[in-house]
């Protein structure tokens, strides 16, 4: 048996939705906590967890506090210190986690720095992150990854994306939503969008490198058993339930989840249609062919 992930979208994604949605299905967020602080880090911030409710129901928010070094306000330390790619690269490498949870998370590091690279129309090497190279980001990306493995994830799937709109404000001033690296995620992985009507920012830059990096596929769900589901919560209340919603689940591992398995009616008909074409015309009907073509 495998066991999928499905990121069910409503109300968009994002890295504390992500983490939420992972706590919420079982993952314990002292092991979260525990893992995270080999990152070097852990003077920076500290996680907590607690019950919420979005238009009346429940889900689970997780919060990356971060921690007011000595002579810098809380506005200084929420936007720094920014980090390039490769800082956040030796971080990572260094610390003793999972293999899997290691690998996952360079990847979204580097598929982000894709992004914003062609965005500034620098190259990868010269990408300087901002929000997504400050430390709750990273918590919210390596933590994602952490969670995923332990709950033995095989393949992950995600829902189509609302795209949102309005207005964010940025490092670099006044951005469009989508912002220009989501947008730039959504075209590198051929995203499935759609506008849900509500206007503000849904997919945050966080939220959209985990999901176009890990997710096979966009779409609707693929078969599965449905095992559990975590909600995780945003931030804001909206017209709906803001609540990123997990499904975990097991297939049989000689299912092909992305697919819509065929039907044994409809296999024996296929091969049927492809065994007649494949036969060569009798004779007799191989010379009334031959005669109305001479005519």
């Amino acid at each position: 048996m495998k066991t999928l992930a499905y990121w069910d979208c409503p109300t968009g994604i994002a890295g504390d939705m992500c983490l939420g949605a992972l706590v919420d299905a079982g993952v314990p967020l002292s092991y979260l906590s525990q893992q995270l602080d080999q990152l070097g880090i852990a003077a920076e911030f500290t996680l907590r967890a607690e019950s919420v409710t979005r238009q009346g129901q429940a889900g689970t928010k997780v919060w990356v506090d971060l921690k007011t070094a000595p002579g810098h306000s809380h506005a200084q330390t929420a936007g720094s210190p920014a980090r390039h790619l490769a800082e956040i690269e030796a971080l990572i490498q260094q610390a003793a986690l999972p293999a899997q949870a290691i690998a996952w998370s360079l990847a979204i590091f580097r598929q982000l720095a894709k992004a914003e690279a062609a965005v500034h129309g620098v190259d990868i090497s010269q990408v300087h992150f901002h929000e997504v190279g400050a430390t709750d980001a990273i918590v919210d990306i390596v933590g994602t990854c952490l969670g995923l493995d332990w709950l033995k994830i095989d393949a992950i799937y995600c829902s189509a994306l609302p795209t949102g709109g309005g207005f964010v404000r940025a490092a670099h001033g006044q951005l469009p939503v989508p912002a220009p690296a989501v947008l730039k995620l959504f075209e590198l992985s051929q995203v499935p969008l759609y506008s849900n009507g509500i206007q503000t920012e849904l997919v945050t830059p966080t939220g959209a490198a985990i999901a176009t990096t890990l997710a096979t596929s966009f779409g609707a769900p693929p078969p599965m058993q449905l095992q559990r589901v975590g909600l995780g919560a945003g931030g804001r209340d909206l017209p709906m339930p803001n609540l990123l919603r997990l499904w975990v689940g097991e297939t049989n591992t000689e299912a092909a989840p992305a697919l819509q398995p065929q039907t044994e009616t409809q296999t024996k008909i296929q091969s049927k249609s492809q065994t007649q074409r494949s036969q060569p015309l009798p004779e007799r009907l191989q010379k009334r062919w031959l005669n109305c073509k001479l005519r």
